[in-house]
């Protein structure tokens, strides 16, 4: 089985990481497999890769290439599938493909409502034309790949004639990196309650709400603290996120916010376990990776309420409003106050995970997706 990975658009965030543990598996397995990535893309293993400019082209020159360049690449190398693994694909693909829709805010009601407002107008454009493109690319691959029941319920919604050939495949963590071996801290050892946020920065993600709660917790008399993995610069640099820097910088003028930038994968477990509560504020996610990770590493986690944050996190997490600051400051001291709850969210997480959230059983789903494609021709 000859394989191509279409990791082009893999610049920042969950996509990075996805594709890196991807690369490690496949090379564990011996899969005939290249992997087609930006110039930038930081390679950590030795395995056949074909590295392209287009995720610097413009997005219109960036379809055209796709659609021309990139499809005689494809039809040159001849693979068995083509995983295109970053929601877009090509049209009327020369080999079979397999499609991972993996950006829900483009079909999330409540994302629409409240976040795509606040973006400029070219902005608004790109959404509406990035939809129509991955919904024209799902159109045209065998297979459709979502890792929630949620997002694909949304995909459908706009594409209801996709119904015959999007599954869900849900991601996992490694386990053997993200585990609940000892050296986690004890809750609020030191007297200060240490939050942490995983995550690149996009204005769904609400890090601004949080420094809000902490300042509330901190004026309430509950020393709090919050650590992201984020860059002020970074949010200063998209549409849409100036009230989020605005929160943020006054939260770290208070010493109330660390901002430690991006974080190699291989040391975040030692990140989660030197805090005490993961919290994820996101306003819509197809996913939400780092709430598998924080529940593997046995951590209390509080969340926006939202579909995919209660299908991932079930009963492992405290559940907030979303948009409201006081709301989430609540359940982050209705935690504090309740060890027994704190414990049993935990021990509910690792079961979650050891049941439903396996790297390699995603790993073994995608594989034998790839193998029934070329069974039935």
């Amino acid at each position: 089985m000859k394989v191509i990975v279409n990791a082009i658009s893999a610049k920042t965030g969950g996509i990075i990481t996805y594709t890196k543990n991807l690369m490690r598996s496949f090379s564990e397995r011996n899969v005939d497999v290249v992997f087609a990535l930006s110039e930038d893309f930081p390679l950590e293993l030795d395995v056949p890769v074909i590295r392209l400019s287009a995720a610097r082209m413009p997005p219109v020159r960036r379809v055209v290439w796709e659609q021309t360049a990139w499809r005689r690449i494809v039809a040159k190398h001849k693979p068995d599938v083509l995983f295109s693994s970053a929601n877009f694909g090509l049209l009327a693909s020369p080999v079979p493909q397999v499609l991972l829709v993996r950006e829900g805010g483009l079909f999330d009601p409540f994302y629409l409502a409240n976040v795509a407002p606040s973006l400029n107008a070219w902005a608004i454009f790109q959404r509406i034309a990035r939809r129509k493109l991955i919904i024209a690319s799902a159109r045209s691959s065998r297979v459709v790949l979502t890792p929630t029941e949620t997002m694909k319920n949304l995909l459908l919604a706009w594409a209801g004639d996709l119904a015959d050939r999007v599954q869900k495949n849900q991601y996992g963590t490694i386990s053997n990196l993200f585990n609940s071996s000892p050296g986690r801290r004890g809750w609020k050892e030191d007297g200060v309650l240490k939050l942490l946020y995983v995550s690149a920065y996009y204005p769904h993600k609400q890090p601004g709400l949080i420094s809000e709660a902490v300042a509330q917790l901190n004026d309430q008399g509950i020393p709090c603290h919050l650590t992201l993995t984020m860059e002020l610069g970074q949010i200063e640099r998209m549409p849409g996120g100036d009230q989020d820097l605005f929160l943020l910088v006054k939260g770290v003028e208070r010493g109330q916010v660390t901002m430690m930038g991006s974080v190699p994968y291989r040391e975040l477990p030692g990140i989660y376990k030197s805090h005490d509560l993961f919290v994820f504020p996101s306003l819509s996610e197809t996913f939400g990776h780092p709430l598998a990770e924080a529940m593997s590493i046995g951590m209390p986690i509080v969340a926006s309420d939202t579909p995919v944050h209660r299908e991932v996190c079930k009963d492992a997490a405290l559940y907030f409003p979303p948009l409201l600051p006081s709301a989430l400051a609540q359940a982050v001291r209705r935690l504090d106050e309740d060890a027994a709850l704190r414990n049993a969210l935990t021990e509910n997480g690792r079961k979650n995970v050891s049941m439903d959230f396996m790297w390699e059983a995603h790993v073994d789903r995608l594989l034998n997706t790839f193998e029934q494609i070329i069974k039935n021709g």
